[in-house]
């Protein structure tokens, strides 16, 4: 009964498992799918997740290839500047969600 469109987020640090959580989702009437590499908080990043998996940008390349291979819907990505203040990466990241085909 939501209004168009739907748009779910998903995060996590298991490229098969999102994979998975994004086809369920478009399934389940999501008609977009959101990546969220952007949570700073510290319970999130303590499990590698959220804004600490822009430091590791071979994961962050196989969540994104992985996601966008397993549905129909456009999926997009929100990430910050990098990792931590003294590390930023955004650029490369971007240039990583453009390669593997993210919408936004």
């Amino acid at each position: 009964g939501e209004p168009a469109p739907i748009s779910v987020q998903i995060a996590g640090t298991e490229p098969e498992q999102l994979a998975v959580a994004a086809k369920y989702n478009v399934d389940h009437g999501a008609q977009i799918i959101d990546i969220n590499m952007g949570c700073p908080a510290k319970k999130v990043c303590n499990a590698a997740a959220g804004s600490a998996l822009l430091g590791n940008e071979p994961l962050v390349a196989a969540i994104l290839a992985a996601v966008v291979g397993a549905v129909d819907v456009p999926v997009t990505l929100k990430i910050r500047t990098g990792p931590a203040p003294h590390a930023r990466n955004a650029i490369a990241i971007a240039r990583i969600a453009d390669d593997a085909g993210i919408a936004a």
